[in-house]
């Protein structure tokens, strides 16, 4: 059993959070910088701090790419990667740390999801798709086989991206995507 803190007291910690237990593991912290939040579903919630539980692993649970990359760069936990027991995806899909796949959502064979990227609720990702870090791909959304989605772009949700299309970046990554595919 593993024990998680999540980074955000909004809608996606709870959506997270549900995920999180599905697996059989505990959230024992939240961290969110609101004032006005000291617990979510009687769990506490702090201001950020790498001496709160530092063996627990840590998931960022906001849904603006840019905000999400800005705290990713001030953490000191481990990250987890989160994929939700009613999510399928296949064996030979590479998912980078700090990701989350949530439920109904299916990933084709071949595909590479990079760090902290957020699949959402009923999300088909084709084949031999690579998605770049800090992406968000909102609920009912489908990409085609071979499409590439750069660093921090967005897919709206119930969208569908052409097989083989290249969504641009929406900002630069400071380190590059690197992911053991072998």
């Amino acid at each position: 059993m593993t024990d998680w803190i999540i980074y955000g007291g909004g809608g996606h910690a709870r959506v997270i959070a549900d995920a999180i237990k599905l697996t059989g593991d505990n959230v024992i912290a939240y961290f969110d910088d609101n004032p006005s939040l000291s617990s979510i579903n009687d769990v506490p919630v702090f201001s950020y701090n790498e001496n709160i539980a530092p063996h627990a692993k840590i998931i960022i649970a906001i849904g603006n790419n840019q905000l999400r990359k800005d705290v990713a760069n001030n953490i000191a936990h481990q990250f987890g990667t989160l994929i939700h027991p009613r999510a399928t995806v296949a064996d030979d899909v590479v998912i980078g740390e700090a990701s989350v796949v949530l439920a109904g959502s299916v990933i084709q064979s071949g595909a590479i999801i990079g760090k902290h990227v957020v699949v959402n609720a009923n999300v088909t990702i084709d084949h031999d798709v690579v998605l770049d870090d800090f992406v968000s791909i909102y609920p009912n959304a489908y990409i085609g086989g071979g499409a590439k989605v750069g660093i921090g772009a967005t897919i709206a949700a119930c969208s569908a991206v052409e097989r083989l299309l290249e969504i641009p970046a929406e900002f630069t990554n400071d380190a590059v995507m690197e992911l053991d595919l072998y």
